[in-house]
């Protein structure tokens, strides 16, 4: 759709499609910050480490 414009933002594409309407973009960012990362006794490498595997398992590209 030529109507639609995406910001140009350096986010991951799951995020970046959200970018025509960036009220929803900063909330999605702000609630993916604060559930993921930082709110366990996990250092962010584990975290990630964590993440990636399921990511793997359930054939995720994100």
């Amino acid at each position: 759709m030529s109507w639609i414009r995406e910001t140009d933002a350096a986010v991951p594409a799951v995020i970046k499609c959200m970018s025509i309407n960036p009220g929803l973009m900063a909330a999605v960012q702000n609630l993916n910050a604060s559930a993921s990362f930082g709110s366990s006794a996990l250092t962010r490498t584990q975290e990630e480490a964590i993440a990636t595997v399921v990511s793997l398992t359930n054939r995720c590209r994100y």
